[in-house]
């Protein structure tokens, strides 16, 4: 009997009724042929031979044969599947200030054009998210056997945003704008004994005055277009639109930008390039936001107007973040950096002739407790130093003499030379001092008899006297428990002059305390951020000078130190000149030998400690705040604020299910 038979069968039962026997289809399901499989006309009758139990029996293994073959699918699926980024989303970042000079001769001046600028313009080298120092603009490049000349060769493919081509003119004129005095680029320093010569289109030439192991990483700065700045005049070039609306080679092209009815800017909106010679972003646009403080930037953040913060303060980080680990929170990530920079106290000692007495340096520098400074700025998560080569550094000694706070040991150098004057005494001597000088000044001027009345005489008298109080106790400080004064009868008087920043307002208010405290009457001058080049460091105008310098990825203190950088736009702004500080500078940047370089380091600062031009505070810890909803973020090490954005063209909110290659 085979299938078709049992078919027959069935067909027959429902025709005339029960077969003959109960148990006849299960006696002819038995005889059926075992090499012939039934088609599924015939299956579909099988339940009915089967007892309740078997049905449920076959039912689950019909159910486990489902669900296995779905589960082996899926994990085929996901095996062979990935998540991967997708273009599109756009990006937004909250900055605090104004950007004024979205341009490369300027961007070290101010750190929210230095954002923007890194975005639309390239360098002919660049940093990698991983630090190395890759070609961008260069195609290649070879070094001279002497080190001091450097042939640069360029990529052929790259366009400026507006179609132009790139080329080495481009090149030429950037670093021959830098270095014309009449613009006041502050990286005139760096490059001011370079020359540099054209070889062709695609190919240029710079040769140096002295060899210079780093000066490759020099080469990071923008390129501008020749095309539309070679008609503007040096002393125009900051006051042109374009410097708000650039033209770059970069991955990203200005788009516009909005201001309020004061005339600030809101948002600046870049997009795509599409002429971009690199890979193109998966971000479509990049928007950043302004404001004028960290509370309304951390505001934004919450409500996702924003996706990061870039600069927030130590405790506002740590508070928006959580207290996870790793700077970790369920909506944010907070990434931390020690920046490659240092805040300092230069002295001028050329503004003060007092301080030309190392004894005084010393006793200022033995009098400033860099821990309890840090303490009083909760915001900044600094790290005290005592050098200007940074702990982890190149050549970093940290067995160099430096002093260490001792305001006893300072308080004790001082009355060598400068004694303690109580504040009634203080004010006693400088009342009469002012009152000697109007008196002689009425003397030389009167030429007649005054007709007043002795009640009048008196009156004018009691104004004088009152007038010179108020003038004397106007400078006195309620904090200051007592003065100093030499032999001479003359009072120890520092102006600490700094920048108008939170920070730096902050830490010369400290300063002064600390100085207070061991008897130097101390006056502060602030100077707004766009007037201090001017009206400070051209001339060196300043007595001691709060400030910071960034040091970069290669701790070269040449531009910081050597006595060929005192005059503006140099940086050595304690005006230091020691011959043999000079000749270990000069040595270290010479060679490519990194213990050699380590020797002459560590010598250097042995001399810095001895002759302590400056008191080297503390080293900024950098934080970036960065929503979770951004992916690929990869930041390990950064060498100014800007080079977190080094890698944006690889950040992602978009993805996409693709098969694995």
């Amino acid at each position: 009997m085979n299938w078709s038979k049992l078919f027959f069968w069935k067909k027959q039962r429902k025709k005339f009724g029960a077969l003959p026997s109960t148990n006849l289809d299960q006696k002819l399901l038995r005889k059926v042929q075992a090499n012939f499989l039934p088609k599924w006309p015939q299956l579909r009758y099988l339940k009915n031979f089967l007892s309740k139990k078997e049905k449920q029996i076959v039912g689950l293994a019909l159910v486990v044969i489902f669900l296995t073959t779905a589960i082996w699918g899926v994990l085929i699926f996901f095996k062979n599947n990935t998540l991967a980024p997708a273009s599109g989303g756009d990006y937004s970042e909250a900055l605090i200030g104004q950007p004024k000079f979205i341009n490369p001769l300027f961007t070290p001046i101010n750190d929210v054009d230095a954002d923007i600028a890194s975005l639309i313009f390239s360098g002919l080298f660049k940093y990698s998210p991983q630090q190395k120092l890759t070609p961008d603009l260069a195609s290649g490049y070879t070094i001279s056997a002497d080190g001091k000349t450097y042939e640069i060769n360029l990529r052929q493919d790259v366009k400026w945003s507006d179609g132009e081509p790139f080329t080495a003119n481009d090149v030429i004129y950037t670093f021959e704008t830098i270095q014309d005095p009449e613009v006041g680029s502050p990286l005139l320093a760096a490059f001011q004994n370079v020359q540099i010569e054209r070889d062709g289109d695609y190919a240029v030439r710079f040769i140096l005055k002295e060899s210079f192991a780093p000066f490759l990483s020099s080469l990071t700065t923008g390129i501008s277009p020749e095309h539309i700045w070679a008609n503007v005049p040096p002393s125009g070039i900051r006051l042109a639109k374009t410097n708000l609306q650039p033209i770059g080679t970069g991955a990203w092209k200005f788009n516009k930008l909005t201001k309020d009815s004061g005339g600030n800017i809101q948002n600046y909106s870049m997009d795509r390039n599409p002429v971009y010679y690199g890979s193109a972003p998966y971000f479509k646009t990049v928007t950043f936001k302004f404001y004028t403080d960290f509370a309304q930037a951390a505001s934004a953040l919450k409500a996702q107007d924003v996706m990061a913060i870039s600069f927030l303060p130590y405790d506002l980080a740590n508070k928006i973040s959580g207290p996870r680990q790793g700077g970790a929170s369920k909506n944010f990530q907070l990434h931390k950096f020690k920046l490659p920079q240092y805040t300092a106290l230069f002295f001028n000692q050329d503004a003060a002739p007092a301080l030309k007495d190392s004894e005084l340096r010393l006793a200022l520098n033995l009098s400033i407790d860099k821990n309890q400074l840090l303490a009083q700025m909760p915001g900044s998560g600094g790290e005290a130093i005592s050098s200007p080569i940074l702990p982890d550094d190149l050549g970093y000694d940290p067995e160099a003499p430096f002093p260490a706070f001792d305001a006893n040991k300072a308080g004790q150098i001082l009355d060598k030379n400068w004694k303690q004057v109580q504040p009634e005494d203080y004010f006693k001597s400088q009342y009469d001092a002012i009152l000697k000088t109007r008196q002689q000044q009425t003397t030389a001027t009167s030429t007649k008899q005054t007709s007043s009345t002795p009640e009048e005489l008196a009156g004018e008298k009691a104004a004088v006297e009152k007038e010179i109080s108020d003038t004397v106790r106007q400078g006195m400080d309620a904090e200051q428990s007592f003065y100093r004064k030499n032999k001479n009868n003359e009072i120890l008087e520092i102006t600490i002059t700094t920048v108008d920043t939170p920070e730096y307002q902050q830490v010369a208010e400290a300063v002064a305390k600390m100085w207070r405290a061991v008897g130097v009457k101390i006056k502060t001058q602030i100077v707004g951020g766009s007037q201090i080049n001017k009206e400070v460091l051209r001339d060196r105008a300043y007595q001691v000078l709060l400030y910071g310098e960034i040091v970069g990825g290669d701790p070269d203190p040449y531009p910081f130190w050597h006595s060929s950088q005192i005059n503006y736009p140099g940086l050595n702004l304690s005006l230091f000149a020691h011959r043999a500080a000079d000749k270990l500078l000069e040595d270290a940047r010479a060679t490519t030998t990194e213990s050699k370089r380590i020797e002459s380091y560590k010598k250097f600062q042995e001399i810095l400690a001895k002759e302590i031009p400056a008191i080297f505070l503390y080293t900024s810890t950098y934080n970036f705040l960065t929503s979770k909803e951004i992916k690929g973020v990869v930041l390990n090490q950064i060498f100014s604020p800007a080079e977190r954005l080094n890698g944006l063209n690889n950040w992602y909110i978009k993805t996409k299910r693709q098969w694995r290659r």
